[in-house]
């Protein structure tokens, strides 16, 4: 099949979904060490090379990571931004009203 096609916005690009760091991060933590559930997560932003700002900052996990995280340990804590420091919050507390299947 062909790939879904790409809506151009001004300045932004809107296309297929990627696979994020915690993906990537939760997967090999499993593999490597275990399923011992999560302590605290944090994605961060690596900036391009041509960027002025060259500062790595912390980002809030998309929707899709959050149910993951959520998925994999209800308990896990996230650091996300907020101003001038970033702040530990509760997975939860990003994802309220989680969806469910009906089976909990």
């Amino acid at each position: 099949a062909p790939p879904p096609p790409k809506v151009k916005v001004p300045g932004k690009l809107a296309g297929r979904i990627a696979v994020c760091a915690e993906a990537i991060a939760v997967g090999r933590a499993i593999t490597e060490s275990g399923d011992h559930g999560i302590e605290t997560i944090v994605a961060v932003r690596h900036p391009k090379p041509h960027e002025k700002d060259q500062r790595i900052k912390v980002v809030s996990p998309c929707g899709i990571c959050r149910e993951l995280i959520c998925d994999y340990d209800p308990k896990a804590r996230v650091i996300v931004p907020n101003g001038a420091e970033p702040v530990v919050t509760s997975i939860t507390e990003l994802l309220p009203n989680k969806y469910s299947r009906g089976t909990e």
